[in-house]
């Protein structure tokens, strides 16, 4: 009998509208109470498409699963922001974090790097359609690590065949990461073996190139101290 009295839990439950659930759930999402958040914030985009705060609602529920590393389904979430709502503010928003939800699931260089030309992509994106938005220097930070997450996987190639003894493959493969990734750590490294290849195929003029190139423009003084080593012992092959 209670639950159909007037004034009751039930009558109460049924006139709660989108801004009782749109701001419960922001109140969980600012505790990190990511599920509960992703609870109410679901119910705000399903029950009531009307809302003028359906737009906002959508992207909280995908920085809802964010939260909770759902990173597949934050992407789906965000995505919704810039198809169904493409008006809104959280448009550009969405869409670097569309980005950093590929970021996050990068997998370590050795491994396949899908996620990783994803995260890629979509950051430049965002540069493209936001170049003056406060988050284009978060961005252009997270391409150098996309793009040194794929020089190191680049450069891992070449010294398998360099420790196997394939010079050639070896060397093609650092020239690739030199031409293709000047603006990451691992140039110079791939310099430094493109230094030992040289010398080992009897060109010690370009041994020398490529060790002294390093040594001038690398600011790592670990690795500069191994090309100015190498460099010094030009007249000696390693293994005589």
């Amino acid at each position: 009998m209670g639950i159909w009295s007037c004034g009751g839990p039930a009558s109460q439950s049924l006139l709660k509208g989108a801004d009782f659930y749109y701001q419960e759930g922001m109140r969980d999402l600012e505790k990190r109470r990511y599920l509960k958040a992703q609870e109410k914030l679901q119910r705000v985009v399903s029950n009531f498409p009307g809302s003028p705060l359906i737009a906002d609602a959508q992207f909280h529920l995908g920085e809802a699963y964010f939260g909770l590393k759902e990173y597949v389904s934050a992407v789906f979430e965000f995505q919704r922001v810039i198809d169904a709502y493409g008006h809104s503010r959280w448009v550009a928003r969405a869409q670097f974090k569309i980005g950093e939800s590929y970021y996050r699931q990068m997998r370590r260089a050795e491994l396949d790097q899908t996620e990783t030309y994803q995260a890629l992509a979509h950051f430049r994106s965002f540069i493209e359609d936001n170049p003056d938005s406060p988050l284009v220097e978060d961005a252009a930070q997270r391409i150098v690590e996309c793009r040194s997450r794929l020089a190191k996987k680049s450069y891992l190639s070449a010294r398998l065949y360099h420790r196997q003894g394939y010079l050639e493959p070896a060397r093609l493969s650092y020239e690739e990461v030199v031409r293709s990734f000047p603006d990451t750590p691992w140039y110079f490294v791939a310099m430094v073996e493109l230094g030992d290849i040289a010398r080992r195929q009897g060109d010690i003029d370009q041994a020398r190139y490529y060790w002294e190139e390093v040594i001038d423009q690398t600011e790592d003084e670990k690795l500069k101290h191994r090309a100015l080593k190498l460099l010094s012992g030009l007249g000696t092959p390693e293994g005589e």
